[in-house]
């Protein structure tokens, strides 16, 4: 008696569509990695081309698995939202919550400031979809880790949720402005402001590094982009 290993409802795939479908699968990630890399060094404007090719694929076929570049920033996005949400459940099972906290604002600072392409999707209005993802997925989290700290004692009990957004954006501002000075600037910062947080302290925390000489700082202006609208052929302002 011959047992029928699918359902009578269920339709037989022949296997020349099973292996078309896995193709189409591991060009769709391939090309996501490829867009990852790209878009984090360039931008969300890298050229679809060079995203192509860094994938491996024409460009055929990355326009058939993501018609627009629209599409194709929705999915980095995805990928984007399931690392921020790893790290959380990473820093959420840290045994000591005020540990956690520390260790996810640094963390998401470094990835968000390495990252180009995320940063610039945080600037934009990412629609009602990526806002709902947003509140499902990060949100209950968020609170938890929040609220995991406070239970030590160490942080303040007015601390909120959109406190720690907002720290986040001030590291990653100041991260990105001293890039040219060192990668690691934004951590002076970071210990100064979690002094801030702290329910409770005898003596400032060691910040691990001097504030930046004026050497330094002249590297910092030297290294900001030329004002617009002056031109080299401008004349003198009088």
């Amino acid at each position: 008696m011959t047992v029928a290993t699918t359902s009578p409802t269920e339709p037989r795939v022949p296997p020349d569509e099973r292996r078309l479908r896995r193709d189409a699968e591991a060009n769709r990630r391939q090309i996501l990695r490829a867009a990852g890399r790209l878009m984090a060094e360039r931008g969300l404007s890298a050229p679809l081309e060079d995203i192509a090719a860094e994938a491996g694929v024409g460009i055929g076929t990355l326009y058939r698995r993501f018609p627009t570049r629209a599409d194709l920033v929705e999915a980095v996005f995805a990928d984007h939202l399931a690392v921020y949400v790893e790290a959380l459940e990473e820093a959420l099972g840290a045994e000591d919550g005020w540990a956690g906290l520390l260790w996810f604002l640094e963390a998401a600072t470094t990835h968000q400031i390495e990252n180009r392409a995320l940063n610039e999707l945080l600037e934009y209005n990412l629609g009602e979809a990526a806002v709902a993802q947003i509140q499902e997925k990060v949100t209950p989290l968020v609170d938890t880790l929040v609220e995991r700290a406070k239970s030590t004692g160490r942080l303040r009990p007015d601390f909120a949720l959109s406190d720690l957004a907002f720290m986040q954006q001030m590291l990653v501002a100041l991260g990105r402005a001293t890039e040219s000075v060192g990668d690691r600037v934004w951590k002076r910062y970071m210990a100064i402001m979690v002094d801030g947080l702290l329910a409770a302290r005898t003596g400032p925390t060691p910040t691990g590094r001097a504030a930046l000489s004026i050497e330094e700082l002249r590297i910092l202006h030297e290294s900001r982009p030329p004002v617009p609208w002056r031109r080299r052929a401008d004349p003198p302002e009088r």
